[in-house]
């Protein structure tokens, strides 16, 4: 896939469990010229860039339904601003989390393509307060 600049050095969380998806998901975000890459392998672990949160533009989740730290963490991101994609294995939220209807899902195995359309269609949902203030 060509190079794009989608995300153009913005900071993205990672929250992944398996290690060799959260590797593909950074070589994708890269491929969309994303910056800072902070990564976790739970949401109880995301919780330690909680000072962060309002630097964060966006955050590619982990989601396993009915887990209440996933459900906490991604309204915490999204109160702080955070456009959210959301990924699983379910292949129940293939139409969407129900808490979170508005939030792009991907079902792995992921898609090049898929990712590269839900991480379009999440910035453009949630404009950045700091893109809007000049």
């Amino acid at each position: 896939m060509v190079k794009e600049d989608m995300l153009s050095g913005q900071t993205v969380l990672i929250v992944e469990a398996e290690f060799l998806i959260a590797f593909d998901i950074q070589a994708m975000l890269e491929d969309l010229s994303a910056g800072q890459l902070l990564l976790a392998r739970s949401a109880a672990e995301a919780n330690r860039f909680k000072p962060d949160w309002p630097s964060i533009d966006l955050a590619i989740i982990e989601c396993v339904r009915n887990c209440a730290q996933t459900d906490e963490l991604l309204t915490g991101l999204l109160q702080s601003g955070t456009s959210v994609v959301l990924n699983s294995s379910d292949s129940a939220l293939i139409d969407g989390h129900p808490d979170f209807p508005d939030i792009p899902v991907i079902i792995k195995p992921m898609i090049e393509e898929d990712f590269r359309r839900s991480v379009a269609r999440a910035i453009a949902r949630l404009p950045r307060t700091s893109d809007c203030a000049s």
